[in-house]
This record gives structure tokens, C-alpha cells and sequence, in this order.
């Protein structure tokens, strides 16, 4: 295998790993643009090696199947980490099956099969996107007003944005405004009331919070 093809295989693994990645850093994910990437050349360039083995006459046909297999399996115990159970509930099911996904990508890419990568990828972006709009109408979501008021302190925001991503709520938009040692943080967010309910608590949980009104 030429030096330039595996040049273009990692380069096309970046782009497209990058595509879906940046749509999970846009939902606040834990898995978002550089662990996509990541999982995503490191399958390329696995599949790519093997493929080169066979060529170079070192391996057979068998090393793609198992090596494809080999990565599939890895990814999944990697996925099985982005996965969190409290409370009796369940989130990052979709972050973990992203992962998968992009594995078998980078599989995809390093095996030399271009344009079924690009079609692979406007699949999932398209289904990340664009159901997400059905599921928030299922689940007929509704819009909350948080008004926080709490004792300053290091990191606040970010506390907020894991507890967040833990619940699977996503934050639309933040305010703060700070007043000696208080802060006051106000933020919008759509969520089943389920799993608001849920969220309400754990924001209440939250070290130095003095006072939460809902809008």
C-alpha cells in the first residue's frame, strides 16, 4: 500500500470521525469531537495494516475478518465505560453506540471502501439530527427556566454541565452574574419531566446551592 493512500485513509478517517464527533460535542457528550477522532483513525489505521499484511503476502484473507472483529470488541468495552446507571436510570446508551459505529467506520475507511464511509457518515449525522427532533416530539419535552443561587466557588459551571450530560439533559443557553461571594446562574433546558424531576435533584445536591426557583 502506497504511502499516500494510507496518508489519505487517516486523513479521510479524521474528516469523517470528525463530522459525528463534533455533533456529540455539540449535544455536551462526554465522548465528543476528539475521542471520535480518535477511535476513529485507530480503526483505520488497524484495518489498513492488515491490509497491508495480506498484500504483502504475511497474512490472509482471515487477519481483515479477525481484525475487524478484534476492534469491534475493544470499542465495546470502551463504549460500556460511557455508560451510567444511578437512580434506576440509564444514560449514554447512544454515546456508547456512537462509538461502535465510528469503529466500524474507520474499519470501513482502512478496508478502501471510500464511498460507503461517506454515505455511512450522512446516515448517522442525518439520524443523530434529525430523529432527535421526532424523539423530543414523542416524548413531548417541555421547556424549563433554572434560577440558581449559590455560593461561588472553582469549577461551578463545569459541576453543572456533568450533571447535565449525566442526566441527559441539554442546557441551551447559561447566565451568570456574580455579586461578592454569591452567584446567580440562570439557564434554559428541554427534558422529558421525568427526567426534569430527576435533574432538579441532583442540581439541589450540588455543593453551596442556596436557592433554585423554576420557571
Amino acid at each position: 500500500m502506497a504511502i499516500l493512500e494510507l496518508l489519505l485513509k487517516l486523513v479521510l478517517a479524521v474528516a469523517l470521525g470528525g463530522i459525528i464527533g463534533l455533533e456529540r460535542e455539540a449535544m455536551q457528550k462526554p465522548a465528543g469531537l476528539r475521542t471520535n477522532i480518535i477511535v476513529c483513525i485507530t480503526s483505520t489505521m488497524m484495518m489498513a495494516v492488515a491490509v497491508m499484511l495480506v498484500q504483502a503476502k504475511a497474512g490472509n484473507v482471515d487477519s481483515l475478518i479477525r481484525m475487524a472483529a478484534g476492534m469491534m470488541t475493544g470499542i465495546g468495552f470502551l463504549g460500556a465505560g460511557t455508560i451510567i446507571q444511578s437512580r434506576g436510570t440509564v444514560a449514554g446508551l447512544t454515546t456508547a453506540s456512537t462509538l461502535w459505529l465510528v469503529a466500524g467506520l474507520g474499519l470501513a475507511i482502512g478496508a478502501g471502501y471510500y464511498l460507503p464511509a461517506l454515505i455511512f457518515t450522512a446516515l448517522t449525522v442525518a439520524t443523530l439530527t434529525l430523529f432527535l427532533q421526532v424523539e423530543k416530539a414523542f416524548h413531548r419535552r417541555n421547556q424549563f427556566q433554572y434560577h440558581l443561587k449559590l455560593k461561588d466557588r472553582p469549577a461551578v459551571l463545569s459541576s453543572l454541565r456533568r450533571l447535565a450530560m449525566h442526566h441527559g439533559v441539554h442546557i441551551d443557553k447559561i447566565t451568570l452574574k456574580k455579586e461578592g461571594a454569591v452567584l446567580f446562574v440562570n439557564f434554559a433546558f428541554s427534558a422529558p419531566e421525568e427526567k426534569e424531576l430527576e435533574f432538579v435533584q441532583g442540581v439541589l445536591d450540588l455543593e453551596g446551592v442556596e436557592e433554585l426557583k423554576v420557571d
